[in-house]
């Protein structure tokens, strides 16, 4: 069977005249790159000669090429096309196409990945198809809209739509007689090309280092006959032989088998936990961990009391540069928890130093709207040491490799590179896994009762049992492997079946004089808030985005690469005139993020204009961020939103002595007693959308005035609610008669400026 079930059957696709296929996908997160992955690998099947990319990989000529073109994009933004599509989305607006039916030869079908918590819900891909079809190309097959808001996420309307345009493609491209589609039980020939360097063996003497095993062990049939160096053929065939001797030796007792089988047959919840829950549950009369909907984190303070972190300090990621284009390198000044150690969340305020060019600052001063800083974040070496255990990858994971092909995202010298260095660097170990990687197990486990497990997560109809055992409890790469332990992924699958790292954009919070005026040596400041990801699931262990884990731990002085781009918004800040316009922000959270660094925009132009910030948090005292600098902005009214606390403030603050009628002076320094002084208690409204309804009033007469209004922080419910209360306020302010006309007035950009951010 090759490796483990592989590599000797490895099927490539025979060339079949006529058929050639594009799947062009737009991501921002990486969820419309696995999918467009996914249709990809069925086509392959289908014998198509298959090509996967982002869209701004392709060029409009390139597309008329292929005999069918599938495109998968998600929506950021209000509507807006993802960053690795909006060359391409450019390129087909451009004027001179209009009226020529210029994609007339061009077939094609369209999935959208979006969010029904965004009022333009899925626009990217609906304004995609509509310009295609305005060109004169033809909808092979109907459009898909899959909404993360649902009860199993994209899937329950995406598996349904693949299975249908696969039967689709294959009654509309029939097969010659002579060739069969490649069945889903034999693997697909590997995309991308790693190779140990010809000088290298597995039998190197390897670098005396803790983290590299002196005596690995890798695992392979004994029949091996995919065809490989002599050298490392050898190797691994002498390796295999002693294990199974050893094996026949010492077979293990009837008792250990059948806790091994039980063990293997019951890789999903473990039922002595839930016995345990349901004990404690009814001796303490409150739930513990009670489970989500599907894919659906729910914010319930039991979930984030989180066992204790271990005082020890893990080694933290090397801290290499990786070639990544369009970057600076950074350093960092600060990295400050701004919430108190007894909060349920870690809130880090980070403040990076960067030297910029002449020709950077003037790319800077162009860069309207919201201002984004992406970083790249790294593994863990205790975490890659585990996964090359378990891969039995010891023996290579510290020679040079040679690598011919890789996929776009992987930054890395091609030559000389090590199987450790990819993994630190590079791919994402510790991701949920997706159906796709399940999937392509199968092909490298020798053990039946695995391939059963693994086949009945991917089968249509078992997406609930998929979703239980993966996206519920946020369960790692990592820890499937550790679950199903007959798994022996070949190193040179590696690029092929991981996922890549993809940097994590965050909102830069400072903005005016603070941003743009440099220190010493050219360097200038940009800050970003970040909540970090740790919560529980059914998993005891408590867990920890990727991200997250890397920033927590990023020491001052650490020099990383980072990436200064805009948002897709509006420019919302760009002349004085745009900043004397009223301001209307919603912020929940770390959404304040952006809304300060407008803010502080706006607070450099003469004659800014009037500003209402609706700011919605827990407590008062633990994450009300920025709390103290709020007074010292001019026309600047805040109204907290505090929804954890007993009772709910309702102040304004107000810079400038006794602005706001309390009699309290902000002039001078400000002082905790001041802003007390400035409070009203309401314990009926704890919201901001409340807050907004109560405040109707103010909310007009800004309305009425043009206003700029921010919406930014959590999705889910939030953007829906606030939208409602601005819709009333409208009605309650008297700016229209009712709530179809509110719903006219508030979608007519002559009326408001209109952005949203949430995540």
């Amino acid at each position: 069977m090759g490796e483990a079930g592989g590599s000797s059957r490895d099927t490539q696709p025979p060339s079949v005249e006529g058929r050639s296929m594009a799947v062009l996908y737009g991501s921002e997160t990486g969820n419309a790159e696995d999918i467009a992955a996914e249709l990809g690998n069925m086509a392959r099947r289908l014998h198509f000669q298959t090509t996967v990319d982002e869209m701004d990989g392709f060029k409009l000529a390139d597309v008329l090429r292929a005999s069918l073109v599938i495109f998968v994009t998600s929506t950021t933004g209000q509507g807006d096309m993802p960053k690795n599509a909006l060359k391409f989305w450019r390129n087909l607006r451009r004027e001179k196409l209009n009226n020529t039916n210029c994609l007339r030869s061009l077939r094609f079908a369209i999935f959208g990945l979006g969010d029904s918590s965004y009022l333009k819900f899925n626009w990217a891909a609906r304004k995609l198809r509509a310009r295609l079809l305005q060109l004169g190309a033809i909808e092979f097959f109907r459009p898909g809209e899959g909404d993360e808001r649902h009860d199993n996420g994209i899937d329950s309307i995406y598996l349904p739509w693949s299975q249908e345009l696969k039967a689709a493609m294959v009654a509309d491209y029939p097969l010659p007689d002579s060739v069969r589609p490649i069945p889903d039980d034999v693997p697909l020939a590997p995309k991308y090309s790693l190779e140990l360097m010809p000088s290298s063996s597995p039998t190197s003497s390897l670098p005396s280092t803790p983290s590299a095993p002196s005596t690995p062990t890798v695992r392979m049939d004994v029949d091996e006959a995919a065809p490989r160096a002599e050298d490392e053929r050898m190797f691994l065939a002498s390796r295999t032989k002693s294990a199974a001797r050893s094996h026949i030796s010492n077979p293990p007792s009837a008792a250990e088998q059948a806790r091994e089988d039980w063990r293997r047959l019951n890789v999903t919840f473990p039922a002595h936990s839930a016995r345990a829950d349901g004990s404690w549950e009814r001796a303490n009369g409150r739930p513990v961990d009670s489970l989500d909907k599907d894919n659906i984190l729910t914010d319930h303070p039991e979930k984030y009391l989180l066992e204790p972190e271990s005082p020890r300090i893990p080694a933290t990621p090397p801290a290499d540069l990786l070639p990544i284009p369009d970057t600076k390198v950074a350093m960092v000044v600060g990295n400050d928890r701004v919430t108190p150690p007894d909060h349920w969340q870690d809130v880090r305020r980070l403040v990076f130093h960067v030297q910029l060019t002449p020709r950077d600052r003037q790319v800077l001063s162009q860069i309207s709207g919201e201002m984004v800083l992406t970083i790249w974040p790294k593994n863990y070496p205790e975490d890659v040491q585990e996964l090359i255990t378990l891969m039995d990858w010891g023996a290579v994971a510290d020679l040079p490799l040679e690598i011919k092909s890789c996929p776009r995202g992987v930054f890395v010298d091609r030559s000389g590179a090590t199987l450790r260095h990819l993994l630190t660097h590079n791919l994402d170990i510790t991701a949920v896994p997706k159906r796709n990687f399940i999937r392509e197990l199968i092909f490298f486990t020798n053990d039946k009762r695995e391939k059963e497990r693994l086949m009945e997560f991917t089968r249509a109809g078992n997406e609930q049992e998929f979703y239980d055992y993966t996206c519920r409890p946020r369960r790692t790469i990592i820890e499937l492997l550790r679950d199903f332990a007959g798994v022996k992924i070949p190193f040179r699958r590696a690029l092929d079946l991981f996922p890549v790292i993809r940097g994590r954009a965050y909102s830069v919070c400072n903005g005016g004089i603070d941003l743009k005026t440099p220190r010493e040596d050219d360097r200038f400041t940009f800050e970003i808030l970040a909540a970090l990801v740790e919560y529980k699931t059914i998993i005891r262990k408590p867990r920890q985005g990727l991200c997250s884990r890397y920033l927590k731990h990023l020491a001052v002085g650490t020099e990383v690469r980072v990436k200064l781009s805009s948002s897709s918004g509006p420019a919302l800040v760009d002349s004085p005139a745009e900043a004397r316009r009223p301001l209307i922000a919603i912020a929940t959270g770390t959404g304040i993020a952006p809304i300060r660094a407008v803010i502080q925009e706006r607070a450099q132009h003469r004659g800014a204009g009037d500003t209402l910030l609706f700011f919605g948090c827990r407590n008062r005292s633990a994450d009300f961020y920025f709390e103290r600098e709020w007074p010292l902005y001019p026309n600047l009214i805040v109204y907290p939103a505090f929804s954890r606390d007993n009772i709910v403030p309702d102040p304004r603050t107000v810079a400038g002595p006794d602005q706001n009628g309390t009699g309290a002076d902000f002039s001078g320094p400000l002082r905790p007693d001041d802003i007390l002084a400035a409070v009203q208690y309401d314990a009926n409204k704890n919201y901001v959308q409340h807050l907004i309804r109560k405040h109707a009033e103010e909310v007009g007469a800004l309305m009425r005035r043009h206003p700029i209004v921010c919406v930014c922080g959590n999705a889910g419910r939030m953007p829906i609610s606030v939208r409602r209360a601005l819709l009333d306020a409208l009605v309650i302010s008297g700016v229209v008669a009712n709530k179809d006309e509110a719903e006219k007035w508030f979608s007519n950009p002559e009326n408001l400026t209109f952005w949203q951010e949430v995540w």
